[in-house]
């Protein structure tokens, strides 16, 4: 870890937030957005990005999104960089500072559920896999129409972890997958929000809301272990919940790494269920 990286103070996305978080998770997030990242700058484009657009990167994590906004932005844009993990801020920093981009980015520590950001000031409001993680998702929903101005758009990608599967089947996906979702309803939070998305948008207020679906599918590559890479990270909430026993998780581990590791094996990545969603 750079100098950088070591100025952040530890905390916690949520009360419930079972992820790693900083320097600890960047390696993930890194992967996640080279198997999203497509879809994710797609829909930004479809959503009117472009030369002077004033932009909110809300969750933003290492900052891989936020410093592409900065690029499409341009001189005359904005990207606002927004977290409530103090460690993803520091982390977003030292990533984009890395990057070549025209738009100055703003590093802002704020919650999602009540930003303290101006009313109808931004462009286009950027979430992904956010609302999975939180008691109140569509709180969340409100508070960024509060703040798009009129005409402006929400893009937002989200979890539906039920979809996720390979071929053969394996036995430890299947299983790791319930067990997720059993910690999920511990946790208070929903890791198949993605597919309640839509409706959400629609009772938050958004007069039109466009459906993406993205499911990549892979044979080999680290793409390929996502997921792995994923659960592990989450087995100490599992364990503290009592969702599932040190030895089961580690036999688990171990079917997925296999799972990944053969090559006749498809793992078709967890579908994110996206929406274009203008105020």
């Amino acid at each position: 870890m750079s100098e950088a990286m070591k100025d952040g103070a530890k905390g916690t996305a949520s009360n419930v937030y079972a992820l790693d978080t900083g320097d600890a998770g960047a390696a993930r997030l890194r992967l996640l957005d080279q198997v999203y990242g497509t879809s994710t700058r797609r829909m930004l484009s479809e959503a009117g990005l472009g030369k002077g657009s004033r932009v909110l990167d809300l969750a933003c994590g290492i900052g891989a999104v936020s410093c592409w906004l900065a690029s499409e932005a341009g001189a005359t844009g904005q990207v606002v960089a927004g977290d409530v993990n103090p460690d993803q801020l520091v982390v977003a920093k030292w990533h984009c500072a890395r990057c070549e981009h025209p738009a100055p980015i703003q590093y802002l520590e704020v919650s999602a559920y009540g930003t303290g950001l101006p009313a109808e000031s931004f462009d286009i409001v950027h979430m992904r896999l956010l609302l999975c993680h939180l008691t109140e998702p569509e709180k969340v929903l409100h508070e960024v129409h509060r703040i798009l101005r009129p005409g402006g758009a929400l893009v937002c990608q989200d979890l539906h972890l039920s979809s996720l599967y390979s071929v053969p089947e394996s036995a430890a996906y299947s299983r790791i997958v319930e067990l997720c979702l059993e910690m999920g309803r511990r946790l208070g939070v929903n890791y198949n929000f993605g597919i309640n998305l839509p409706g959400a948008a629609v009772r938050a207020g958004f007069r039109a809301v466009e459906v993406r679906l993205d499911q990549p599918a892979y044979l080999r590559g680290e793409e390929k272990c996502l997921w792995e890479h994923t659960f592990a990270e989450v087995f100490p909430s599992m364990i503290r919940t009592g969702v599932a026993s040190p030895d089961e998780l580690q036999e688990l581990l171990q079917g997925m790494r296999a799972a990944a590791a053969d090559p006749r094996v498809l793992i078709a990545q967890a579908c994110l269920p996206g929406i274009i969603a203008v105020k």
